[in-house]
């Protein structure tokens, strides 16, 4: 097998894609008169205003933010009918004492309103002011529960991020989301290599056969199966929702951890609306980085349609050494994409949505370094480059029936992944001496069908119709893996060849109901019916030692998971809950490193096939909000059950195989609390966790550390945003975040594992910015901490030599952000 070409494999994945989206803009655009303001059809009775507010932003598919709507008078006068969206909230308002301010397209912050003055003597006019920026408001509703809910309902334990806490804490993708969000870590294998952990369940930090054990979703499409998270970049994008605990219900396999839910910025058919930034960065002791984002926003066909386009690009400077290639900063990373999305009211209150989201990865290699030489530093025979190339193209129908609302989508995902890893010093199988590379590619294809019909959202919240949701799931997945060892001497030498095949049919039929059996009291009851089948070909062949080893077989599994949720809500500030539901996944079959020489042992046999998984979990929680909204606290107690876990291995020879390693359970308690007063917000969370084994599988050795690999048992992180008026409509604003992660082991094996975590990093950024335009500086890492964090680097050389993974170095950076 040839070495990856990683310019070409990027040029591969982005071409057609951007060709795609000049060529859907240039069919679609035509000049445009003034867009009309957006409309939606309300059904709203009298209520307090919080409510009333809630029902607004729940039909009109925005977000309010009602700290002060506490403070006005009801809603006395029924709104029913079509309205545009600033109309429809100035009725709710009138003669309450509050007025709102406009944030963007589908943001309001609703504000109270002074009280009428004596007319007095004209004065000279002071110099303009800025208005008081607005605070990083909680965002009112989220969908990863399926159905647009406000978060103050939700008996889940949830975090939602939304654009500015996104803007205002320098978060760019899923590890820098981790930091801000209880119980969720990432491993730091690289940039496109790592995997997403929720509440202390981990099973390890390889990605092998083993599905993901988080859901990770691009408004609402998933995006992996047993791949690693394609890192996309958080661009124009709305909110991004943490669901923590098994969504085996609504989401089915592959969530036992939870489900991570990116919601992008809707095309808005109102106004031609653009965007630009660019960053540049510099690393201590490494090379520096840049970065490039660009939006633009197209009405189409009169105010009925709209585009939106998305682009960006960035290259991360390497910091890591090898002094045996005598190369300095070989980590250098390349990160282009973008997205283009396409939105058709085809009549009132029926949109017809159609996109594509694509990234390419080009890692010039791995970010290790070796514990026994100078910090950041190895000596490797050879590079070990990496690409993952996403794209994902989706159409999907949304309308109301008036007694439900319809939502189907259809999505397709090409998903392309090449890692080269150096086995020099310990090939996997007998070998000519010389450089030994060990090159991995797996190209997945996956045709993704889904349909939920639900109860109309405005349905009432407390002892009115039961709320409902039914759906049904369909995916069709081909994946292809070759990997091949190749000695680099003057004529190159392939010693070994493994090609496997899988084509996986996977289908479920889901639901939920929510009833209100006594005032004040919701149980909701729901289940998923599922089954999988995995037909799997593979062929190995070691040529020097004549050994060509087909296989076929296929693993099937059904199943049905159900879900319980029992929550009390005495006053409208206070939220009691209890649930219990399971997560799952399929189980499947080994073919690396198992060949018809070495196949016909017990062991090798009980190897080949291994078993799914199921997790039950049972939390309490509890969700209060004080201090006239300003102070919102959330905390769960949680029991989780883990049945034959599933976990990525590796054999003695570097090669990778999953194994049902035992049973485990974990124990914890997360918190998140946020204040906000003014300009300032205040947040704080943290996991208090005890993951551990309970039973072993008696064919593996005895384990030496008996807790879950990468899991620590605490995490915390806080967080503080300032920012006041200047003159001239500009302000200036300040933040900071801290997180601790505690310590835990890389793998459960029989020697002694490395321990790893019990590092603190953090970010501080200020800003100067006017609607317009921002300006920020921000400094990561500032304490330049050299933590090791959770990731591995050559499984070839893993147990010859102490490798370590280091924090990036301290890095400062400067932004300037303009839109139109």
């Amino acid at each position: 097998m040839s070495s990856p070409d990683p310019a070409r494999a990027t040029r591969r994945a982005t071409m057609r894609p951007w060709r795609a989206a000049i060529l859907l803009l240039a069919m679609m655009a035509a000049p445009q008169g003034h867009a009309a303001e957006a409309e939606a059809l309300f059904r709203i009775e009298p209520k307090p205003l919080t409510a009333a507010l809630t029902d607004f932003a729940l039909q009109a598919n925005v977000s309010v933010s009602t700290e002060a709507a506490s403070r006005c008078a009801p809603l006395r006068h029924p709104l029913i009918g079509r309205y545009a969206h600033r109309t429809a909230l100035a009725m709710i308002l009138a003669g309450s004492g509050c007025g709102f301010r406009q944030i963007d397209a589908t943001a309001f912050v609703i504000v109270r309103t002074p009280p009428p003055t004596p007319a007095a003597a004209p004065a000279q006019r002071p110099p303009a002011q800025a208005p008081p920026p607005a605070p990083l408001s909680v965002p009112l509703v989220v969908v990863a529960t399926r159905r647009p809910t406000p978060i103050d309902r939700l008996a889940y334990s949830i975090s939602v991020a939304d654009r500015s806490a996104l803007a205002a804490m320098g978060i760019e993708d899923a590890g820098g989301l981790s930091q801000i969000t209880p119980a969720m870590i990432t491993t730091n294998l690289g940039t496109g290599r790592d995997k997403i952990l929720l509440r202390g369940l981990s099973d390890g930090p390889l990605t092998g056969r083993a599905q993901s054990m988080v859901g990770l979703y691009l408004d609402e499409v998933r995006l992996t199966f047993n791949a690693p998270d394609p890192d996309l970049l958080l661009a124009d994008v709305d909110q991004v929702e943490v669901l923590r605990g098994p969504q085996g219900t609504l989401y089915g396999a592959g969530s036992l951890g939870g489900v991570v839910q990116i919601q992008t910025a809707l095309p808005d058919p109102r106004a031609l609306r653009a965007a630009l930034s660019a960053t540049l960065g510099a690393t201590q002791g490494g090379a520096g980085s840049d970065a490039a984002q660009g939006m633009l926003n197209l009405p189409l066909a009169g105010g009925r349609a709209a585009a939106r386009l998305v682009l960006y690009r960035e290259t991360q400077g390497g910091y890591i050494k090898d002094s045996t290639l005598r190369l300095n900063n070989v980590n250098q990373v390349e990160r282009t994409g973008g997205r283009l999305a396409l939105k058709l009211d085809l009549a009132p209150r029926w949109t017809l949505s159609a996109g594509t989201a694509f990234q390419a990865i080009n890692a010039k290699d791995t970010q290790y370094a070796l514990a026994d030489n100078p910090p950041y530093t190895r000596n490797n025979r050879l590079r070990e480059p990496h690409d993952n190339d996403f794209n994902e193209y989706h159409l999907a129908l949304h309308g109301d029936l008036g007694w439900g609302v319809l939502r189907t989508s259809l999505a397709y995902i090409e998903h392309d992944l090449t890692s080269r890893y150096d086995a020099t010093d310990a090939p996997p199988v007998p070998s000519p001496p010389g450089p030994a590379a060990f090159d991995d590619e797996t190209h997945i294809r996956s045709l993704v069908l889904e349909t939920t019909l639900s109860s109309p959202s405005r349905a009432s919240p407390s002892g009115g119709p039961a709320q409902w949701l039914a759906g049904a799931y369909f995916a069709d997945t081909g994946q292809t893996q070759h990997s091949a060892l190749t000695i680099l001497n003057a004529a190159p030498t392939t010693s070994y060849q493994d090609t496997r095949r899988d084509r996986l049919d996977e289908g479920a039929l889901f639901g939920e109901v929510t009833l209100y059996p006594l005032p004040l009291t919701s149980l909701t009851l729901g289940g998923r019916l599922s089954s999988s089948h995995d037909q799997v070909s593979s062929l190995i062949r070691e040529p020097l030692a004549g050994i060509s080893s087909p296989y076929r077989g296929a693993a099937a599994q059904s199943g049905f998971a159900p879900k319980v949720v029992i929550s009390v809500r005495p006053t409208p500030k206070i939220l009691v809950y209890l649930q219990g539901g399971e997560g799952f996944r399929a189980g499947g079959l080994n073919t690396t490193g198992l060949t018809q020489t070495s196949g016909g042992s017990a062991e090798q046999a009980a190897r080949r096939r291994y078993s799914g998984d199921e997790l039950w979990s049972v939390e309490a929680g509890l969700r209060l909000s004080l201090l006239q909204e300003r102070l919102h606290l959330d905390l769960t107690a949680f029991e989780a059950y883990w049945k034959n876990i599933q976990s990525d291995q590796l054999l003695p020879s570097g090669l990778p195989y999953t194994v049902n390693i035992g049973d485990g359970r974990n124990t914890g308690l997360e918190f998140e609390g946020r204040f906000r007063s003014g300009g300032l917000e205040l947040r704080g969370e943290f996991l208090f966790n005890s993951p551990e084994l309970a039973r072993v599988n008696p064919t593996l050795p005895a384990l030496a550390d008996q807790s879950l690999a990468v899991a620590p048992n605490v995490s915390l992180g806080v967080s503080a945003h300032y920012a006041w008026p200047l003159q001239d409509r500009r302000s200036f604003s300040l933040d900071g975040r801290w997180a601790y992660v505690g310590v835990s082991s890389l793998t459960l094996n029989a020697a002694p594992t490395p321990k790893m975590g019990g590092y603190a990093t953090g970010r501080l950024a200020a800003s100067v910015f006017s609607p317009r335009w921002r300006v920020t500086l921000a400094l990561d890492n500032p304490a330049n901490a050299r933590g090791d964090t959770f990731a591995f680097g050559d499984p070839f050389s893993l147990g010859a030599a102490r490798q370590v993974t280091p924090l990036r170095p301290r890095t400062l950076s400067l932004t300037l952000a303009i839109s139109q």
